[in-house]
């Protein structure tokens, strides 16, 4: 079967399916294992040092031939050393999460690497349009409470509306009815 839309022409992936680049569960064994199975793997670095981040990016590469990208919180103190770190590893995809987009897209995507901006509101999603974001993804309350007080469900079609992005991922859905494929 194949399967196509804006997300798995972005990605190069077989399916729409993404995983989220969770702190201390986002490794390189469970990266690789979704790439492998047609998702983005995403390696979440948020509770990396930076050489322990390349180790896990080189095995990560060892384990599958498929895209695969690292979540970089933006507020992570080496936050500089991870991103020389995806730069000089050539990782193709970013997802940035936990601060502003402006200061670190523009050097990822000269690059090359797609950069994705995980939101909690709709005046983020513009600051991620502005900062030149290839896709965000809306994540409120429903994905750990971290980002955002708001429920992703309920700002939803206000935030596409208002962002009018191409891209449109979306974090932390509970219901399978939450889980379809409007866009």
């Amino acid at each position: 079967m194949t399967f196509s839309n804006s997300i798995t022409r972005l990605f190069d992936i077989q399916y729409p399916i993404i995983q989220a680049g969770m702190v201390w569960n986002s490794g390189w064994r469970l990266a690789s294992a979704v790439s492998n199975a047609g998702g983005l793997g995403l390696i979440g670095s948020g509770s990396m040092y930076p050489d322990v981040l390349r180790k896990h990016i080189r095995k990560c590469r060892a384990a599958t031939s498929r895209p695969f990208g690292v979540n970089i919180p933006l507020l992570y103190p080496d936050i500089d050393k991870h991103i020389d770190i995806v730069i000089a590893e050539k990782i193709p995809i970013v997802f940035t999460s936990a601060g502003n987009p402006d200061k670190w897209t523009g050097v990822l995507k000269k690059q090359g690497i797609r950069v994705v901006h995980v939101i909690s509101s709709s005046r983020f999603a513009r600051k991620a349009e502005q900062a030149g974001c290839d896709a965000v993804v809306a994540e409120g309350f429903e994905a750990g409470g971290h980002n955002g007080r708001e429920e992703t469900t309920a700002e939803k079609e206000q935030r596409m509306n208002e962002a009018a992005r191409r891209q449109w991922l979306e974090g932390g859905m509970k219901e399978p009815e939450q889980r379809r494929d409007k866009y």
